[in-house]
């Protein structure tokens, strides 16, 4: 039998490990309600996931200099699967919150070694392919929700559900990293910086910092949508899923158009494009709780955060002097190191004011980076 592209196995890889994030987004009301918790408890599993995240991920580029990417990958998808089988067990908070720490440890790691292996497939390719990969991971993500909204609908149990997922799901991944090679081409490293503990030059803070605004804005979906959907748009069943479901298939059409976008109007022009467009979703998110109103909020958040990340990884692994995976491991940093405050707060934020207030400070956050980002436009001409 033939063997797979290492460019369409790393794709299909995305979209596992993101089936198990659709899985997690659509069933958090279930674990809340298992938890017996309220959402600054929900925050506090989120904080532990980022924590381990980050720890994971500034150890990651050194293993994965010593090791592979390939190597990497396998612990990590071997992990998430085996991982998920005692989630619907936990009946405590704080034990909750140690698992995922744990999880987050090796969600950090799997996110640095995918990342650089799509980052220097760019490099061996010669052309624009983040988005596109990123596309896989959110057509993953609307799989992986889908498939557990219509379990929900159905009454499937929680432990059917995580079932389901690891027997298929773990058998798939490791056939996949099988198929990967133990190294891809890298551009040279004399002069790189190998860790993140240096002075980074601008674009690399200006990454860093829309990376984070958009992290809270796909994160607050994963976190936050079946939630918002249940309790502000009081929907139930299926229809909770409907958040998650529409952010991830605008979001799916935003990545694999973002390439060929990016490469017609440029870097600058679509960035602020995608700022508009999650503006405009957050102000309707905030303020209106029709089920219509959320459909077509969350749509526009889709398309807003659909290509931001992917650019910051492309950039950051492509920037001169700079080993590909310190650059992309800044990036995860800060898109992970922005949960560490951020659930408690916006969990602070749901119980005394409202979930759908959970939106307001991103509103406000995203009005405020269009200055920088236009101010330092051209440093985005790389």
């Amino acid at each position: 039998m033939k063997k797979v592209s290492d460019i369409h196995a790393i794709k299909i890889i995305f979209f596992i490990t993101a089936c198990y994030v659709g899985l997690w987004a659509i069933r958090i009301p279930t674990i809340k309600d298992q938890l017996q918790t309220d959402y600054v408890g929900v925050g506090y599993i989120m904080l532990s996931f980022a924590i381990g995240s980050i720890f994971a991920m500034i150890f990651a580029n050194a293993l994965i200099l010593k090791t592979s990417t390939k190597s990497i990958l396998t612990c990590t998808l071997i992990a998430e699967g085996c991982l998920w089988l005692p989630v619907p067990f936990i009946q405590e908070l704080w034990l909750f919150m140690i698992f995922s720490f744990v999880f987050g440890m090796s969600y950090g790691a799997f996110e640095i070694a995918c990342n650089v292996y799509a980052s220097n497939l760019e490099v061996r390719e010669k052309k624009s392919m983040m988005s596109g990969f990123h596309a896989f991971w959110s057509l993953g993500v609307l799989f992986g929700s889908l498939i557990t909204s219509f379990l929900l609908e159905w009454n499937y149990s929680f432990i059917f559900n995580i079932l389901l997922y690891v027997i298929i799901l773990l058998p798939l991944s490791l056939y996949f990293v099988l198929c990967l090679e133990s190294q891809v081409e890298t551009k040279p490293q004399n002069s790189s910086k190998k860790n993140i503990f240096f002075i980074w030059p601008l674009l690399i803070f200006l990454l860093a910092l829309i990376a984070m605004a958009n992290a809270l804005t796909e994160g607050s979906v994963d976190a936050w949508g079946a939630l918002y959907m249940r309790d502000f748009i009081q929907v139930d069943g299926f229809y909770i899923g409907l958040a998650t479901l529409s952010f991830n298939i605008f979001m799916v059409i935003g990545r694999f158009s973002g390439d060929w976008v990016r490469d017609k109007i440029g870097v600058f022009l679509l960035i602020f494009f995608l700022f508009l467009s999650t503006i405009i979703s957050l102000i309707i998110l905030s303020n209106f709780s029709s089920i219509y109103a959320a459909i077509i909020g969350f749509s526009l958040l889709g398309i807003g955060a659909s290509s931001i990340v992917p650019i910051a990884y492309s950039l950051a692994g492509k920037i001169e002097g700079i080993d590909s995976g310190v650059g992309i491991t800044i990036i995860s940093i800060a898109v992970y190191g922005t949960f560490i405050g951020a659930p408690a707060s916006l969990g602070f934020i749901a119980n005394n004011y409202g979930i759908n207030n959970i939106f307001v400070p991103m509103l406000i956050i995203f009005i405020i980076l269009i200055i920088p980002v236009s101010f330092y436009r051209k440093k985005f001409l790389v």
